[in-house]
Parts: C-alpha cells; sequence; structure tokens
C-alpha cells in the first residue's frame, strides 16, 4: 500500500505489479495517473482497477476513465477481491508467456 503518486511510482519501478487497486476520489485515479502507471509497468500485463463508493458510482464515468480496466464497489466481499487477484494474476502470468 502507498499513499502517495511518488511512492507508487517508485514502487511499481523497483516491483512491477500485477494487479493496482486505486482508492479515493476520482481526481486521486485521474487519466495522468493511470497513464503514469501503465508507463511504469507493462501496460498489457498490469490490471487497474479503481474501488468507488455505491453512493458515488464512478463507473457510470467509464468513459472517462480510460487506461482502468474495470471498478469495485465497496463493500467488497473476500470473494470477490479473492476472484480479482487470481485474475490479475492469470492474466500476467499467460500474457508474458
Amino acid at each position: 500500500m502507498v499513499n502517495s503518486v511518488e511512492q507508487a511510482m517508485v514502487r511499481v519501478s523497483q516491483t512491477p505489479p500485477y494487479l493496482v487497486i486505486l482508492t479515493g476520489s476520482r481526481q486521486n485515479w485521474s487519466r495522468t495517473l493511470v497513464s503514469q502507471l501503465r508507463d511504469h509497468v507493462n501496460a498489457s500485463n498490469v490490471t487497474i482497477v479503481a474501488l468507488t463508493d455505491v453512493h458515488a458510482p464512478s463507473w457510470q464515468h467509464q468513459e472517462e476513465n480510460p487506461g482502468l480496466d474495470g471498478f469495485l464497489v465497496k463493500p467488497l466481499s473476500v470473494d470477490v477481491l479473492a476472484s480479482l487477484v487470481q485474475s490479475a494474476w492469470a492474466r500476467q502470468t499467460y500474457c508474458s508467456a
């Protein structure tokens, strides 16, 4: 977990992730941030999703969020999170092969 864009960029440069979950307001996961993340990692292998609140449905504005692979709505169940992690891992593993 990181608390700033700078920390995120350092972390993904050191160890490219297979899954990034962005939280906070839409301004925190702007096009610029998603673009920077995609530039620092293999764009086809990392899964980037945004966590949004059911009362602030950001997924309705998906066209305003290019680069995101999808949205998660709070509250998350353990099953949904486990499925997402497995899917992201499989995507990275099989896209790299």
